[in-house]
């Protein structure tokens, strides 16, 4: 497992937290995911083999949020 961080842009509650949290882990390789409405930041677990982080960051845009590596 390797371990990323996601600044991200756009989250306004817990509710856009969790959010990020399923588009995340909907994608195949991630194996954990900490989002932070708070603080704007995920935390990712990933199996490289499998994913990259440039692939988790399409997958919030693709919920709707920013996401900056």
């Amino acid at each position: 497992m390797e371990k990323t961080s996601i600044y991200l842009s756009g989250l306004s509650s817990d509710g856009c937290a969790q959010t990020v949290t399923r588009a995340i882990l909907a994608v195949k390789g991630v194996d954990s995911a900490e989002v932070s409405a708070d603080y704007l930041w995920a935390v990712v677990f990933y199996d490289p083999e499998r994913t990259n982080p440039e692939e988790i960051a399409e997958a919030v845009e693709a919920a709707g949020y920013g996401a900056e590596l």
